[in-house]
């Protein structure tokens, strides 16, 4: 689930994917909350940031090495206990 929060200023999504997307193209995780058994991974809103999110809607394309460090850090994070 994706959730624009205009008036904080802030992106959140559970889709673990989207956050390595956003995660390699530069973006950064302002905070992380357990919803039930999902975790919703935070970021500052911004044109660039809403553009990434479109552009990985639309099937754009990352390094695949950086994708999977990526994806490997998220999981070591998850495993770690988020709160």
């Amino acid at each position: 689930m994706e959730k624009f929060d205009e008036q904080q200023g802030s992106f959140a999504s559970d889709h673990l994917y989207l956050v390595c997307f956003l995660l390699c193209r530069g973006h950064e995780i302002t905070g992380a909350e357990r919803v039930g058994r999902r975790v919703h991974f935070q970021f500052r809103q911004s044109t660039d940031l809403s553009a990434d999110v479109a552009g990985f809607m639309a099937g754009a394309a990352v390094p695949a090495r950086q994708f999977c460090f990526e994806l490997l850090k998220l999981k070591r994070t998850l495993n770690t206990g988020v709160q």
